[in-house]
């Protein structure tokens, strides 16, 4: 019998042992979807096609159809009451959330009204992107500090109250408030952008990825933004009373920005996968883990997926998790019994808000302006109350 040459046995015995180990991980991956029961069919609300968080929505979906065979439907909503109002009809599974999502938990905003009041909101995954919240103005306005925006021309968004408290809580940090400056009102969010790059305001609130700031970074007048440091423990506390869900963060993506050159400055997650609490926990469950199983599998896939990493979770944020979550985070060796009792916390806030809320509804007045100060007012009384 003819021998083989010895390049050809190495190169029989590479392709067998590659063979092995592409078996193996096939096996390994055939496991890992043999552990995840989902139905055949998940409905996401989303946000809107062409939106980062619909792109998010559907690279999710590839993976979960070509590692378990799921069709994950997108049904996209304009703003958060569109994407939450599907899933508390029981008519959608889960839903993207964004910075709307602790005022529905709290019944406040635009929640605060006779449709809706606090919601029992309950997350499965934070995505806690690498960008941040960010106050901006041009590089040649002369504002250095918060010193130099006294007097100064603000932006405020006509359409978004969770910019509005985002934007009242930057001045908090800077000392101010909106009487402090002067306000100039926009009808959207990139309008008020672009009304800074154009002259038209000379702060504004913005996501540090806005293409506007990209723009505005390469033009003439250029970007600056205003500092938020962290050690500025007073201002902080000053901006957290107001826009509570705004935490500390070093961005690094964003307009002037890197991983060797971050910006301290603040985020809140964006977006939250999200669900109700009499949501069934073995869906729950199933669902968080596979967003957690196959992450590498869509990390790299859509700008921002990187942000849903078990490394970026919030364990000490301000909407619940869900027990199915819960249950999986314990598996995966991550919550700690410091995170029990932050959940406890919440789970008595909302205790207080759902009776408050329903309290007040059985002699509620009909006109909506007076049922919504009513409200507000029976929500802070009964949080004072309870000390929170």
């Amino acid at each position: 019998m003819k021998s083989l040459p010895m390049k050809s046995l190495l190169a029989r015995h590479l392709a067998g042992a590659l063979s092995a180990l592409a078996a193996m991980a096939f096996a390994a991956d055939g496991a890992k979807a043999q552990d995840i029961d989902l139905p055949k069919t998940i409905t996401w609300s989303s946000y809107t096609v062409g939106s980062s968080g619909y792109n998010n929505t559907v690279s999710i979906g590839k993976v979960l159809k070509d590692r378990l065979g799921v069709n994950l439907r997108p049904i996209p909503g304009k703003n958060d009451i569109a994407r939450l109002a599907p899933i508390r009809s029981g008519k959608v599974d889960f839903g993207l959330a964004g910075g709307g999502a602790p005022f529905a938990f709290e019944g406040d905003l635009i929640f605060a009204r006779k449709d809706w009041g606090p919601q029992k909101l309950r997350v499965l995954v934070f995505n806690n992107p690498d960008s941040g919240v960010v106050m901006i103005t041009r590089g040649d306005s002369g504002i250095k500090s918060w010193a130099d925006v006294k007097g100064r021309k603000v932006a405020a968004v006509l359409s978004s109250a969770a910019i509005e408290v985002a934007m009242t809580g930057g001045l908090a940090f800077g000392g101010y408030s909106w009487d402090d400056v002067e306000r100039v009102e926009f009808p959207g969010y990139v309008a008020s952008v672009k009304g800074v790059m154009n002259g038209d305001a000379d702060v504004a609130f913005a996501l540090s990825t806005t293409s506007v700031l990209y723009q505005m970074e390469s033009s003439p007048a250029g970007l600056r933004y205003i500092p938020m440091p962290h050690d500025d423990k007073e201002g902080w506390a000053r901006l957290q009373k107001i826009a509570f869900h705004i935490v500390p963060h070093s961005a690094t993506e964003g307009a002037g920005m890197s991983k060797d050159k971050p910006l301290q400055t603040g985020t809140y997650p964006y977006p939250v996968l999200a669900t109700y609490a009499e949501k069934d926990d073995d869906i729950v469950y199933n669902m968080t883990k596979a967003m957690h199983v196959f992450f590498d599998d869509y990390k790299d896939a859509a700008p921002g997926n990187r942000g849903f990493g078990l490394d970026r979770q919030l364990y000490d944020w301000v909407v619940p998790f869900h027990p199915g979550a819960i249950k999986y985070l314990k598996e995966a060796g991550i919550w700690k019994p410091e995170y029990d009792a932050h959940q406890a916390k919440l789970l008595a806030r909302e205790e207080v808000l759902q009776s408050a809320w329903a309290a007040f509804k059985q002699a509620a007045p009909s006109d909506d302006a007076a049922f919504k100060e009513g409200w507000l007012k029976a929500r802070r009384a009964a949080l004072t109350k309870a000390g929170m």
